[in-house]
């Protein structure tokens, strides 16, 4: 089966970077590959589960400050995609945010399932196609495309690659990123 892109994580980031691709892309074909059955479950719990968004922080370089082993490369990141821009996407698709007095922003209905149900609600919308209890094994890069080998022997190819898979604090748990020729 092939795709334009595969996005290798069924989280926050993974769900965010498949629905953006999607939007930029009129037709592109987007497959999101889950590991687990439970799609976004860190964002359920997040925020005590009333999802913890983003930060009231509109300096891109003051909110790279509060991350020190990843300052420098954030503050590229956050010039080009900000706080506002968050905030305008989520108002976009019917989510509205507010702001503790701690800074922290959380949608109005204090409930991490607007944020889930919006990010579901965008995937089917723009026909990403999701697979969950999909783990992939083995992924290896030819000159146009990616082969992405799953547990239970299925076979995708991809144009694009978009790694979400979250942090492991096993350095090997990367290994398969290495083999592509990326550094961790």
């Amino acid at each position: 089966m092939k795709f334009d892109l595969i996005v290798v994580g069924g989280g926050a980031a993974g769900f965010f970077g498949a629905i953006q691709a999607a939007e930029m892309k009129a037709g592109l074909t987007v497959l999101v590959l889950e590991k687990t059955t439970k799609l976004l479950s860190k964002v359920r719990i997040s925020g005590g589960g009333r999802c913890n968004v983003t930060h009231d922080c509109f300096n891109p370089f003051e909110l790279a400050h509060h991350y020190p082993r990843g300052e420098k490369a954030l503050k590229t990141i956050f010039k080009k995609y900000n706080v506002q821009q968050v905030i305008n996407w989520f108002a976009s698709k019917g989510v509205s945010l507010k702001t503790e007095s701690d800074g922290r922003m959380f949608p109005v209905s204090d409930s991490s399932e607007s944020i889930i149900a919006c990010f579901l609600k965008e995937a089917n919308r723009l026909k990403v196609n999701v697979q969950t209890g999909v783990g992939t094994i083995v992924i290896t890069r030819e000159v146009a495309y990616f082969n992405v080998l799953t547990e239970m022997g299925t076979k995708f190819q991809s144009a694009k690659l978009l790694v979400a898979t979250g942090g492991n604090v096993n350095i090997h748990f990367y290994d398969w990123i290495k083999n592509l020729g990326h550094t961790v």
